[in-house]
């Protein structure tokens, strides 16, 4: 589990705060919900497509490469309208 720095905390608090309305939650509330997701992200989701992605093309790419897609893959999902 890795937890975030404040320094990583802070511009995530600010873009939640830019894209919404009325921000009612603390800091320590958003940075709880954050550091969820991370946790999420470090012990399942990572994971998991890792082994999703070696089951449907085994050996074709390294863990890095395997970041890297899914990197992209939530970029599409969350950012260019996936």
């Amino acid at each position: 589990m890795a937890v975030l720095t404040a320094s990583e905390l802070t511009p995530l608090r600010q873009g939640y705060a830019l894209d919404t309305a009325s921000v009612n939650a603390t800091k320590a509330q958003i940075n709880t919900a954050v550091q969820a997701l991370e946790d999420w992200w470090e012990t399942t989701a990572k994971i998991d497509a890792g082994t999703e992605i070696e089951t449907a093309v085994p050996g074709e790419f390294t863990n890095p490469e395997k970041k890297t897609i899914g990197r992209w893959w939530l970029y599409h999902k969350f950012f260019a309208g996936g």
